[in-house]
């Protein structure tokens, strides 16, 4: 019996519980500091519309968090080819451990309060997640924002419906369930924001704390498994 079917970072679960982080990063970082974790279109927009209104600081803090997440994709697509190369398995771990660690940092309110620095931290983090985790059991998906995940559900709904075809209908619950956790990600962050302030994004390092070490429970059971194997 195989305890792993595919690799770690394409598990369900992980994408699923990545989306909801992905909704409640959003939220959280517009809530408390009027610009998206990852929604570089939404801060784009934003920084023109203020550029007009001479809001300078709040056009930086936006385009710094652009480039910022800019910058993480290239270290992520780094990471990606990299590791390949040295054929060392499972590194995203590295990269769930990494991103508990700044969300608790975050947490911290002589952090929490610098309004720059915490935004191109968290962009540059989540570019990081989007890039490293792209698929659920070998199909795309986006766990940082839901506009092309909405595609994927009308999509192929509409192919489902006209085609009654199950591989259309395995695509549309793929992406319902991506689209309804994000969903639940933003409600979760905005009710506990609501309650605790600015340490609701303890909520986030405590979702990747249980992912990181879950994850690396199940990858030492699979090789703990093929040695005895052998």
């Amino acid at each position: 019996m195989r305890l792993m079917e595919t690799s770690f970072h394409e598990d369900r679960w992980v994408g699923l519980l990545l989306s909801f982080i992905g909704g409640a990063m959003d939220s959280y970082t517009y809530i408390h500091y009027e610009a998206f974790a990852s929604a570089q279109t939404g801060n784009i927009v934003l920084a023109i519309i203020q550029a007009f209104d001479g809001a300078w600081a709040s056009v930086g803090k936006k385009l710094l968090s652009t480039l910022f997440f800019f910058l993480g994709i290239l270290l992520a697509k780094f990471l990606i080819d990299y590791f390949q190369k040295k054929q060392l398995h499972f590194w995203r771990l590295f990269v769930l451990y990494f991103e508990t660690v700044i969300f608790f940092l975050v947490s911290l309110s002589f952090i929490n309060h610098q309004t720059s620095l915490v935004t191109i931290i968290i962009a540059f983090t989540a570019a990081i997640q989007w890039v490293t985790f792209d698929k659920i059991n070998g199909l795309a998906y986006t766990n940082l924002f839901t506009t092309g995940n909405l595609k994927g559900v009308a999509t192929n709904l509409y192919d489902y419906l006209m085609t009654g075809k199950k591989a259309a209908q395995q695509k549309f619950i793929h992406f319902l369930l991506v689209v309804t956790f994000f969903i639940t990600g933003v409600i979760c962050s905005v009710f506990l924001y609501r309650l605790v302030g600015a340490k609701a994004i303890l909520l986030v390092s405590g979702i990747f704390l249980y992912l990181s070490i879950s994850q690396t429970y199940l990858i030492w059971r699979f090789y703990r498994h093929e040695r005895y194997l052998k």
